[in-house]
């Protein structure tokens, strides 16, 4: 039996959390040939969102005064248990009950899975978030081989060794980059479709400005991160 963890960052997300770990549940229950942990992230919450968690069952996990995505990511991923890693929002928008699909989806080769909101639709997008993510989108094809439908969304699923091979830096949501340039050095990436919804309360995190400028800073620096891999590996021969 695989273990799989889900791993939920939140900031002040009292309004959904609940939410979420009610269909997180009902959506594990469906899965018996997996055992699963959920540990939740709290990133400098002023609110109840950690009590609910924790009247739900999940581990919580304090990250300290607010870092950012990336970085409540990187503490739930290390304090992982499971063979697989699942990441997932706490503002509702993403379908536990999609999950299934996610997993099955891990044959062998395939080190990361993508929720796909171009499969599945959004009713998130605005005009500049949907034309941002595909221009990104194209740019990760252009620089890392893999064109893909959608980059940017926040539930994946991944096996283990995608984290723990490789050091991260990633602080904010650029970590959605970073996930994929060394899943990519893992095996190969495949996506389903997932609807996404709008989030079920409290205010959005990410800027479309801001952090889309980081997705393509990332998106270099991971591209010469990988040729300067190659040509030590090259020269250690």
């Amino acid at each position: 039996m695989e273990r799989v963890s889900v791993v939920i960052p939140i900031r002040n997300e009292e309004a959904c959390i609940g939410r979420v770990l009610d269909d997180l549940r009902k959506a594990t229950a469906e899965l018996p040939h997996y055992q699963f942990e959920t540990i939740v992230v709290d990133d400098g919450s002023t609110d109840g969102g950690a009590e609910i968690a924790r009247s739900y069952g999940a581990q919580v996990v304090p990250n300290g005064p607010p870092h950012g995505k990336g970085a409540a990511l990187r503490t739930g991923f290390a304090r992982a248990a499971g063979d697989i890693i699942v990441m997932m929002d706490g503002d509702y928008s993403h379908m536990a009950e999609d999950m299934g699909a996610l997993l099955g989806a891990l044959r062998p080769g395939v080190s990361l899975v993508i929720a796909s909101r171009s499969f599945g639709g959004s009713d998130e997008f605005t005009p500049v978030r949907a034309f941002g993510n595909i221009a990104l989108s194209y740019l990760f094809g252009v620089l890392h081989g893999r064109y893909l439908s959608d980059s940017l969304n926040g539930y994946k699923a991944f096996r283990r060794e995608v984290f723990t091979r490789f050091e991260y830096t990633s602080v904010a949501f650029e970590i959605e980059i970073e996930l994929l340039s060394k899943a990519l050095r893992c095996g190969r990436i495949v996506e389903v479709g997932s609807h996404e919804r709008a989030r079920a309360g409290g205010s959005a995190k990410s800027k479309v400005v801001r952090h889309g400028s980081g997705f393509l800073v990332k998106m270099i620096r991971e591209r010469w991160q990988r040729v300067d891999d190659a040509a030590t590996m090259k020269r250690g021969r």
